[in-house]
């Protein structure tokens, strides 16, 4: 199935993170939660404001700091360096403008003006409350559904993997799942019981996967697992565990179903040096997925390196 937006020509300079990812909400958590911006900003005073301890508290390694501060505030992405000297005119230009004031402007109103009127990089912004943003921030990542994770969030995560694999060395794996029979099953059962199906496969696959491991509905009844740092040895137990959670359950009314069961098949890859791009990557595990179907559905086949399944 092709993805305009993983193609084979694109480039990986074009494959960098240009969306909100649920690491990027993850930090906005963390610094809104421990109002880090706020007491590095000096907004706070009757707190402790050594970078050490505050990075400790929020999980983050040197590195990231700054950047991710000023993503926090106004979602723009700087390199690391660029984000420390901005922050530090930021602080500046946040006392000057609360001494003309004759009261602390406050870190928002100073970023705000700083990115709007001295360096011009942003026009037309909007003010919205934090937890409001990271909660329609969250929302807009998962299928509404099954709180799996979507199709968009999907895109850029595997994107995100591809690239790191590419040009860091890491491996990285990925499951398409596809439910058996799953039309005949709607048809019989129903929409409601249908939807109530899709949602008990997402409990189970978050159930076996484990906690680094990614659930997104890909579409209808198919769904993808990606799984960071695994290889395909490891994702063929993790596929096989899947298969058979989900033959396991009971699924209401599912012995109206040619075999008397709700099962699935599923189709695993993993990154390799020779795979020129996501899109080819998606195909190798659709490739597999086809073949589980067509040999008798209910189980797991691989796509190996040599294009054997």
């Amino acid at each position: 199935m092709e993805n305009p937006n993983l193609n084979e020509e694109t480039h990986l300079s074009e494959l960098e993170d240009t969306n909100l990812n649920i690491e990027d909400i993850d930090n906005l958590k963390k610094l809104t939660d421990h109002k880090v911006i706020e007491i590095v900003s000096g907004d706070i005073v009757d707190h402790i404001q050594d970078d050490e301890y505050l990075l400790d508290s929020i999980g983050k390694k040197p590195g990231s700091y700054y950047r991710d501060l000023i993503f926090a505030l106004i979602q723009i992405r700087l390199p690391e360096d660029e984000a420390k000297r901005d922050w530090k005119e930021i602080l500046k230009h946040k006392y000057i403008l609360s001494e003309k004031l004759g009261r602390n402007v406050g870190i928002h109103i100073a970023v705000l003006d700083y990115y709007t009127n001295i360096k011009k990089k942003m026009t037309n912004p909007k003010i919205i409350s934090a937890h409001e943003y990271l909660d329609t921030a969250s929302r807009a990542l998962t299928d509404d559904l099954t709180k799996a994770y979507n199709r968009h969030f999907f895109d850029d995560e595997f994107r995100r993997l591809f690239v790191q694999a590419r040009t860091m060395g890491r491996v990285f794996s990925m499951i398409m799942l596809d439910l058996d029979h799953f039309k005949i099953y709607n048809d019989l059962n129903g929409h409601i019981q249908g939807d109530i199906a899709l949602i008990e496969t997402v409990r189970i696959l978050h159930a076996v996967c484990s906690q680094d491991d990614t659930v997104c509905r890909y579409g209808g009844e198919e769904f993808s697992i990606l799984l960071p740092s695994q290889p395909l040895n490891l994702a063929l137990k993790t596929a096989e565990n899947i298969r058979q959670a989900i033959f396991d359950y009971r699924f209401v009314n599912e012995q109206t179903l040619p075999h008397g069961r709700l099962s699935a098949s599923l189709g695993v890859t993993s990154y390799r040096e020779d795979i020129k791009s996501p899109q080819d990557m998606i195909e190798e595990a659709d490739v597999a997925l086809y073949r589980a179907k067509n040999s008798g559905r209910n189980r797991v086949k691989a796509f190996l390196g040599d294009g054997t399944l």
